[in-house]
């Protein structure tokens, strides 16, 4: 009786052991470096097995100054590691050492998005030479190389969605999830569950055991930036449309719509909320948007807006009615010398990103919730969010959530 107890006894062991196998496996420490197009900045994760899914602890984010996107070294990409990621490295050093966590117990992945993305359509030789110095850097200081590669814009809206749900608890309690909308500088991404699995821009992801149909997709050139840039190529730096009127002379005394490129700085405006609304639906109508992020379940989901979208709705105080923006950007930035008397005041102060803010208000009303050329969210169902339990959100944790999803 007691030879068959202690039987039973390292059965059981091993059947634990065996259960827990998908999240020991690992090691516990991952480094997430975001390779963006005008610079990187490295995670430090730890995660730990709970009694419903994982732990994913934050341990540090550091990016040193100074630092350029990978790819700027199309031209010398010998000096990818050395100097675009080095200087990471030696900061995520430091840290270790205070913290007594031994580098070959840490992977570095490294992953880069719109920058490197670009850079492969024009000169994938040079892309690749740019990832060899990279793996390279890493191995010579004593880490273990990870995944070094281009993440798509799909890959970069999954991960997106799985943060703000991972954050929400979602995945451990096994319950409906939210949606993300997030509008960056070169791109827009959208991601929520549906039922469709065949959908073209739907890929199933397992996390804790539940197996969920994502659609994702990214539209490049649909970030607050990039349709910036075109809504004033088609309208001009004079008088434009999207910009209020300055006529009292103080600052600013043009508005500075892109401090990098020179020839978008818009000398005056005359802002007419019908006139700068159809040129961003002029914008966002090749893109096809409600078409192509349609599927089952998209009206009955709950979105939640991040990046531009979250400022946006903050910046002009409608956070709490998003459905509002439209409205009250068009009270304040319409009339003579609107920038002086309302909108400088509305938004806070004199900033560059003020300067902006109605031509970003307007679009960014036109993508959420025109039926025709935009989204068309419904009233209620789009939340702007930049931080959830605590945690401002990145697509980094998100990869991680993915990475360990089993």
């Amino acid at each position: 009786m007691i030879k068959r107890s202690k039987e039973l006894f390292a059965i059981s062991c091993l059947l634990f052991l065996t259960a827990c196998g998908g999240l020991s496996g690992r090691q516990p420490y991952l480094a997430v470096v975001d390779a963006g197009s005008s610079g990187s900045r490295v995670y430090l994760y730890k995660t730990v097995p709970d009694e419903t899914f994982i732990d994913i602890q934050d341990l540090v984010q550091l990016q040193p100054r100074g630092l350029e996107g990978l790819s700027s070294f199309e031209r010398n990409a010998g000096q990818a590691g050395p100097q675009g990621i080095q200087p990471l490295l030696d900061t995520l050093n430091a840290y270790l050492d205070s913290k007594h966590i031994a580098k070959s117990q840490v992977p570095v992945d490294v992953l880069a998005t719109a920058g490197m993305r670009l850079l492969e359509q024009t000169n994938q030789s040079a892309a690749d030479a740019i990832y060899q110095s990279v793996r390279d850097a890493i191995a010579r200081d004593g880490y273990q190389v990870g995944e070094v590669r281009t993440i798509s814009g799909m890959d970069e809206a999954l991960y997106s969605w799985a943060d703000v749900n991972y954050l929400d608890r979602n995945f451990h309690l096994n319950q409906a999830t939210r949606g993300i909308v997030e509008v960056g500088g070169a791109s827009a991404q959208v991601a929520y569950a549906t039922s469709d699995a065949s959908h073209p821009n739907v890929v199933v992801k397992t996390i804790n055991g539940v197996s969920y149909p994502v659609l994702g997709i990214s539209y490049l050139g649909l970030g607050q930036s990039e349709a910036r840039k075109a809504m004033i190529a088609a309208s001009g730096l004079v008088q434009n449309p999207c910009y209020p009127n300055n006529d009292i002379g103080s600052a600013p005394g043009s508005f500075n719509a892109d401090t990098s490129s020179p020839s978008y700085v818009v000398a005056s405006g005359a802002y007419q909320y019908r006139d700068c609304n159809g040129l961003y639906q002029s914008v966002i109508s090749s893109f096809h948007v409600r078409g192509s992020a349609l599927a089952p379940g998209f009206d009955a989901t709950q979105f939640v807006g991040i990046s531009s979208v979250f400022f946006a709705l903050h910046d002009w105080r409608v956070l709490d009615q998003p459905a509002m923006l439209g409205t009250r950007v068009g009270e304040l930035c319409g009339g003579i010398n609107a920038w002086s008397l309302k909108v400088a005041p509305a938004q806070g102060g004199t900033s560059k990103f003020a300067h902006n803010a109605c031509a970003n208000g307007t679009y960014i009303n036109a993508l959420l919730f025109n039926p025709e050329n935009g989204l068309g969210l419904g009233h209620g169902q789009l939340a702007g969010v930049e931080r959830i339990r605590g945690a401002p959100l990145t697509w980094t944790r998100g990869y991680v959530v993915i990475r360990n999803g089993r």
